[in-house]
């Protein structure tokens, strides 16, 4: 496909258009729920907007179930030399990637990574987000990307860039500030543009699922349900909300009534009588329609609410039981994120080729998510013990939580049983 300005045009207006939609999402994560615009405000009443910040809660909370120990990299062909290069390479600074890049992509629905060559010469990648950046695929079953945009500015100026990225190279603009009223396109101006290495567009889209849908899009209406619930009930308490003071055998001024507001006293003849007309309020149903909600919400997320009262002995087995729905979302996920990751180790097996003349095929590689969950380890371990016959010792290893690299520690224990083998030798010698 030929890249034009034109097409760069349309993908530029389709990036705008994504990120104005999608700019409610990373608001709501932030905490600035629609509450704050939309509330019924009264005048001289309490008008309190409490926020419950589920958004930040559940996407957190899965980022760090799914991501709080490393991703580990197995070769199917027991190439030991990959599984190193892949941690000498990326071990500094791939796992705080992949949290950002995970965390992003439920926020939004989808997150993008760039990979380049930083400024050390080594292979390295950055995360953005769909209010920055945009991919074009061909519409292919395969998802092709023919181009992506990244568009960004520079702290204290004005100016705005764009770079588009083509299988071979990174076309820059600036967008001039000085736009077509008449027209829905900006106007371009071509700085220059160089060439990168890796033969593909470097820029890979890591969906959330598989409708690149925000995490949370489907229960906004609850959160907002909730946070309004209980603003009303926080406003009714401080100061008798939609509640009249009555006067009977008296009358006041209006002075009288500043006055009495400002002091907190009320002075009235004799016979009269000050009162307070309320609504009267079923805590039971409030508290009910509280815990509904708030047990939709959490149905909805497939999240499992910690804050209930639990058993102290419960054991990890039990916990999984309860966590069964949040570990099919997460199913999902994994599936998805593996397979964008495995994008990422084909432009970095092209980088080692180039730099180093070594090939190695990223589909050798076998990604394995281990997820963050309090773990029975001497269960564990007997299970590990009934298998030394039938699996593989790395394969074993993948399934102790504390191991990051199986690899990496399966070379270590073989080096350790040597030297132990040698002292013994050295000694029977020495005898």
């Amino acid at each position: 496909m030929q890249i034009t300005e034109s097409i760069i045009l349309e993908c530029l207006n389709e990036l705008n258009n994504a990120a104005l939609t999608k700019q409610k999402y990373i608001d709501y994560y932030n905490g600035q729920h629609a509450i704050l615009k939309d509330y019924a405000m009264q005048e001289s009443r309490s008008n309190r907007k409490l926020i419950f910040n589920f958004p930040k809660k559940f996407v957190d909370n899965e980022t760090g179930y799914l991501l709080g120990k490393p991703v580990n990299y197995v070769s199917k062909s027991d190439h030991d030399e990959i599984a190193h290069k892949i941690d000498l390479h990326m071990s500094h600074w791939d796992k705080e990637h992949n949290i950002n890049l995970r965390k992003q992509s439920e926020i939004f629905g989808e997150s993008f990574e760039l990979n380049y060559i930083d400024s050390d010469g080594q292979f390295s990648a950055t995360v953005l987000s769909p209010l920055n950046a945009y991919v074009l695929e061909d519409g292919t079953a395969e998802c092709n990307v023919l181009l992506g945009l990244h568009k960004f500015a520079r702290k204290f100026e004005e100016t705005v860039y764009l770079d588009v990225y083509t299988d071979s190279e990174i076309l820059h603009y600036e967008i001039a500030s000085g736009d077509n009223p008449n027209s829905k396109f900006p106007k371009l101006n071509y700085i220059g543009k160089h060439n990168h290495i890796f033969g593909r567009v470097p820029l890979i889209s890591y969906p959330a699922n598989t409708e690149r849908k925000s995490g949370f899009q489907d229960v906004i209406s609850l959160f907002d349900a909730y946070n309004a619930l209980n603003s009303d009930l926080v406003n009714e308490i401080a100061d008798h909300r939609n509640a009249y003071l009555i006067i009977e055998n008296a009358k006041l001024e209006a002075e009288d009534l500043m006055n009495m507001k400002k002091m907190g006293i009320i002075q009235v003849p004799a016979g009269g009588k000050v009162s307070w007309l309320t609504k009267e309020i079923n805590d039971t149903f409030v508290k009910n329609e509280l815990d509904n909600i708030e047990r939709k919400i959490f149905d909805m997320m497939d999240q499992v609410n910690f804050n209930e009262n639990w058993a102290s002995n419960t054991s990890s087995l039990a916990l999984r039981n309860k966590l069964l729905n949040l570990e099919n979302r997460v199913a999902i996920r994994e599936a998805l994120m593996e397979k964008a990751i495995k994008q990422r180790l084909r432009n970095f097996f092209t980088f080692l080729n180039i730099k180093e003349g070594i090939q190695y095929d990223y589909r050798d590689i076998a990604v394995k998510f281990t997820c963050n969950l309090p773990t029975d380890l001497p269960g564990l371990a007997d299970v590990i013990v009934k298998l030394q016959d039938v699996v593989s010792q790395e394969t074993l290893l993948t399934l102790l939580p504390f191991v990051e690299n199986p690899k990496l520690e399966l070379n270590k224990y073989h080096a350790e049983q040597q030297r132990v083998a040698n002292g013994i030798g050295d000694a029977q010698n020495a005898q």
